[in-house]
């Protein structure tokens, strides 16, 4: 059932499949209110080659990504270690070594990405991929915040 309602001049919701989604006007693309987190680490320190970062369930993503229920927008990123890394973080998709976003540390600790607009289909899992670029990268996190798109 698809129901639209406006709110106000410029502001528009409406309800689709149970979700509630609004019209971002920086993706050109309605979304949802509702966001879903994934997130990746290594539970080790001094990583200094490259490695396939896990889900939460310590399965690494290169074994069993995690598989999007429906189509999606990612919207964020934001990355954190232990202590001041080099590095590149590769978000990839259905077992391609082609990257579809990268965030990358330079000395820092960690770093965000709020204006991110990736689309995903239904079905695509997600794989992330920790390239450590000089010196050692302590306890790396990722997370990918996600929006339910039409």
């Amino acid at each position: 059932m698809l129901r639209d309602t406006f709110v106000g001049p410029g502001t528009e919701f409406r309800q689709d499949n149970g979700l509630l989604l609004f019209y971002d006007t920086f993706r050109s693309k309605w979304i949802s209110a509702a966001r879903e987190n994934v997130t990746y680490g290594i539970d080790h320190r001094n990583i200094s080659n490259d490695r396939w970062m896990a889900l939460i369930s310590s399965t690494y993503s290169n074994v069993v990504g995690y598989r999007i229920p429906r189509n999606a927008t990612i919207t964020a990123v934001t990355v954190q270690t232990q202590n001041l890394a080099t590095c590149t973080f590769r978000i990839r998709k259905n077992n391609s070594p082609v990257n579809i976003t990268t965030i990358s540390l330079a000395a820092e600790s960690g770093k965000s990405n709020d204006d991110l607009d990736v689309d995903l289909t239904e079905n695509d899992f997600l794989q992330c991929y920790l390239e450590a670029i000089t010196g050692d990268v302590d306890f790396p996190t990722l997370l990918l915040e996600l929006a339910w798109r039409e």
